[in-house]
Order: structure tokens, then sequence, then C-alpha cells
């Protein structure tokens, strides 16, 4: 027996807007953000893909990491630097 309350509404149907405001029919701007997104991804894994096969491919680099002072500092400035700066953009 089913009261006022108990009205089930498909969200994913597309029936009543989730978010009041937005469109559902233009979504220009959504696949923009979503494009946006990919790219920014798309880009931070290609770089990190290019500085580690630099450091495992090249030995000179991967001895200076290993063997120097100044190898260790600049490893270890490179992996605390990101936790502690911020980009204002």
């Amino acid at each position: 027996m089913a009261t006022g309350k108990d009205v089930f509404v498909d969200l994913e149907g597309g029936s009543i807007p989730l978010y009041p405001g937005i469109s559902l029919e233009d979504n220009t701007f959504r696949w923009a953000f979503i494009r946006k997104i990919y790219t920014i991804l798309s880009l931070q894994l290609i770089l990190t893909i290019a500085v580690g096969s630099i450091v495992v491919f090249v030995r000179s680099v991967a001895v200076f990491f290993v063997s120097s002072s100044a190898g260790l500092a600049l490893y270890i400035v490179l992996v605390i630097l990101p936790f502690i700066c911020k980009l204002d953009s």
C-alpha cells in the first residue's frame, strides 16, 4: 500500500532537473568542462611518464639522485614542494 510520501522518481530518466537553472538540453558547457578536465589529466599523466622514463632510463640521472647529496636534496625538495606550494590561478 503506497502513501503520498512513497513517490518514486527515476532520476536517471531526466524527468526532473537535478540542478535548477541548468537546462538538460544544452550540454555544451558540461562537455566543455569534461574535455578540459580530461585534457589536464592527460597532460599530467604524459608529463609524469616522461619524467619517470628519464629517471629510469637515463643512468646518469638515476645515479645523480642516488649517490650525491645534492641529488638527494633535490629529490626531497621535488617531493615535498607540491605539498607546500599552492599556485594561485
